[in-house]
């Protein structure tokens, strides 16, 4: 419970510092003297949603939904829909960021799906036609199409590699495919081992006859015994001739004398000499003779092989003739070169090395025919080596630097769409994650059964423009939204709806709060900032009904002097002001306080209002001032029209639906005094008779006094429940 308004460090306020309250309290003032700002300051200063119930609008308590064409009720509701609103701007700027990902991933996809087509052109045009050619068989089932053919070439990536060094040629493979679809088995090769002593031939070129004659020579002197002789024929020796025993000179005398000597030696010397070098170049000739038969036999092998297995030694073949020619060439010409020693290492090296390669070389084409020999043998395995070989040819195809650039291009754009991608779904799950979040939020809402029900009770009450809440049928799983429908039984729209319409139906729910709190005996404090903007009459009186019923019950619950119930009442309408300023009965006591608010240069100023001269009169006052005016004069004509309009105004205010005569005559019949029925009876109808005659108004229509009449409005006015409201306004003009 508030004592007093707190308005310090408000600047539209001067010359108030705080506003002593009561039990009830009126505030009058016009807009933009500071009544919103003093609702905000009670607020603030009780801060206690539970024992404060504040009424400034309808944004508090409903919010049409257009799309949905239905009312949001509830004050929870309403901040569970503010929550969803911020998760909704949120979501719709995620929305925003998603459709932008969206346009980047299409863009992605599309350059990516260009890339993929582009690479799987370039390895149908120039890896699956090639292979596809050359090797049908293996391609079988790779074809039909680029996208198929693409994605069979990733299984090659699961294969495990096949060694370098182990990897075949394809003219390799198509030979070995012969063989194995001819199913027979190939000859070996025989090895050429020419028969050569090479020792001996090497002795033989690099003696001369000389040093064979003078061994002979030696040999003879020692088997004649000639070392005498020798000795004599010393003096002979010249400087200038090789000496047979010594290898210095002799002249052409001792020559031809050592010659005649020693023809026999030399003669014979020489001529095995020569048979030596026929003997060696015989070999050489032979050996030639032995690969030229080793020669036609291995093309006659090498045919029945097959055109793929000929042997490859045509070249070692020809390198070893040609040196052999070259040694027996150089043999020969040792007949005429006796007496020189001819080296032949380089020769025989350059032998050596020819029949190592040709050797080398009968030994690779031997293992090839062997390996061969295998595969017909194993056919089923050797034709699955041979598929696996193609495949590893496919694999290092695509390895080459054009197929290369294709694949780069497509992992680059695969690289940017997935980046797009997971931006993409990022912001889908967001979008997903608030989504979940609304949802849940919706789930919250709260049903308003019972409150609609109070709600429709109350609309009742307006007669041809009544119209009342409705439950949809479909509410998409949330609770608090109803539809507007007409007294027709016709759905209303929202947009429809008037200000004051939805204005009423905000002040019923929240009058249904307040009947909730003040039921739970809790303290409680009201505040009601202009309830009836935009309404129309019938929905002013309704709500001014309801408004003065809870000034009573604040004046029955605070009958013991403990403040419960608290209301502060603020408004613009002086019609609405001054009606409800007569349901509190005296407006200037401690327990009901009435203030004005005025706008001045300085500011707003409260002005604490303490007896009627100082309040404000409205129209219905100054009926009340011409009733009494006209009793004083005795003018019961005038009397009865002001009598007339006062209880016409009267009912009309207090939502009577019957006119004067229908509204009142069942409770004047009812009534136990006959008299007073009787003159009560007459009043209504004369009054109603004589407020629309056009005689002289100071005819006397009636027999009865002024003080009759008096008695008998008194008695109809107390029918009517308002026997307070008749004594509060008569006696304040008279007796």
């Amino acid at each position: 419970m508030l004592d007093s308004i707190d308005l310090n460090n408000i600047p539209l306020f001067v010359d108030n510092s705080s506003v002593e309250l009561s039990d009830t309290n009126l505030i009058y003032g016009k807009n933009g003297t500071g009544k919103s700002t003093m609702v905000k300051a009670i607020s603030h200063q009780i801060n206690d949603a539970e024992h404060c119930i504040i009424f400034d609008g309808m944004k508090r308590f409903i919010r049409p939904d257009k799309k949905l064409n239905a009312i949001l009720l509830g004050t929870q509701n309403l901040e569970i829909e503010k929550n969803i609103n911020d998760l909704l701007t949120l979501r719709g700027k995620l929305q925003d960021q998603l459709n932008v990902a969206k346009k980047t991933y299409d863009t992605h996809k599309g350059s990516f799906n260009d890339s993929i087509q582009r690479y799987q052109d370039f390895v149908w045009d120039n890896v699956y036609r090639h292979f596809q050619h050359n090797f049908p068989k293996d391609l079988r089932g790779w074809g039909g199409s680029k996208k198929s053919f693409t994605e069979k070439l990733k299984q090659l990536g699961t294969k495990e590699l096949i060694e370098p060094s182990s990897l075949q040629s394809e003219s390799e493979i198509l030979s070995k495919r012969n063989l194995i679809k001819s199913g027979a088995k190939l000859a070996i090769f025989d090895d050429y081992t020419p028969k050569l002593n090479i020792e001996r031939l090497t002795k033989l070129m690099t003696n001369t006859l000389s040093n064979t004659a003078t061994g002979e020579l030696s040999r003879q002197i020692k088997t004649r015994k000639l070392e005498s002789w020798v000795q004599q024929g010393k003096p002979y020796l010249s400087p200038n001739n090789p000496c047979p025993f010594c290898g210095q000179n002799i002249t052409q005398d001792h020559y031809k004398f050592l010659e005649n000597e020693f023809s026999e030696i030399i003669n014979s010397t020489y001529q095995k000499f020569q048979e030596d070098i026929e003997t060696e170049v015989e070999e050489i000739q032979q050996a030639q003779a032995q690969l030229q038969v080793w020669q036609e036999d291995t093309e006659t092998l090498s045919s029945e092989n097959g055109e793929g297995f000929k042997a490859s030694v045509t070249k070692e073949v020809v390198t070893v003739n040609t040196t052999l020619k070259l040694l027996a060439t150089t043999v020969i010409s040792k007949k005429d070169n006796a007496q020189q020693s001819i080296p032949i290492d380089d020769s025989l090296d350059s032998l050596k090395l020819a029949l190592e390669q040709l050797a080398s070389k009968i030994k690779d084409v031997n293992e090839r025919i062997s390996e061969n020999n295998r595969l017909v043998e194993n056919s089923v395995k050797s034709e699955k080596e041979l598929h696996n070989q193609i495949l590893e040819l496919m694999r290092i195809r695509c390895l080459k630097p054009d197929v290369q650039a294709c694949q780069s291009e497509v992992r680059s754009f695969q690289s940017q769409l997935k980046a797009s991608s997971e931006e993409k779904e990022d912001k889908q799950k967001e979008i997903d994650k608030l989504d979940y979040k609304i949802a849940k939020l919706r789930s919250q809402t709260q049903s308003e059964e019972e409150a609609v029900t109070r709600i429709n009770h109350l609309l009742g009450l307006l007669g041809n423009k009544q119209f009342k809440l409705v439950c949809p049928t479909v509410n998409q799983g949330v609770s608090g939204y109803y539809t507007i429908e007409g007294k027709n039984g016709i759905q209303r729209s929202v947009l429809e709806l008037s200000t004051g319409e939805k204005n009423l139906i905000a002040f019923l729910y929240f009058f249904y709060l307040v009947e909730a709190r003040i039921s739970d005996a809790e303290p409680v404090v009201i505040v009601i900032d202009d309830p009836v903007t935009s309404n129309d009459d019938q929905s002013m009186f309704l709500i001014i009904t309801l408004i003065q019923n809870l000034l009573f019950q604040a004046k029955n619950i605070n009958a013991d002097g403990n403040r419960k119930l608290q209301i502060i009442v603020l408004t613009h309408n002086s019609s609405f002001y001054i009606n409800l300023k007569e349901w509190t009965g005296n407006p200037y006591t401690k327990k009901n306080h009435s203030f004005h608010l005025f706008a001045t240069p300085r500011g707003s100023v409260i002005k604490k209002i303490s007896n009627k001269k100082e309040d404000i009169i409205n129209n219905y006052d100054e009926l009340w001032q011409e009733a009494k005016f006209s009793f004083d004069a005795n003018q019961k004509q005038t009397l009865w029209n002001q009598i007339r309009r006062i209880l016409e105004t009267y009912i009309k205010f207090n939502n009577y639906s019957e006119s004067l005569e229908h509204t009142i005559r069942d409770n004047i019949i009812s009534a136990k005094d006959t008299e007073k029925k009787l003159i009560a009876l007459q009043l209504v109808k004369i009054a109603h008779v004589n407020s629309h005659s056009i005689d002289d108004l100071m005819q006397d229509l009636s027999p009865w006094s002024k003080e009759q009449i008096r008695d008998a409005f008194e008695f109809v006015m107390i029918i009517l429940g308002g026997g307070e409201h008749f004594d509060s306004h008569w006696n304040e003009t008279g007796n």
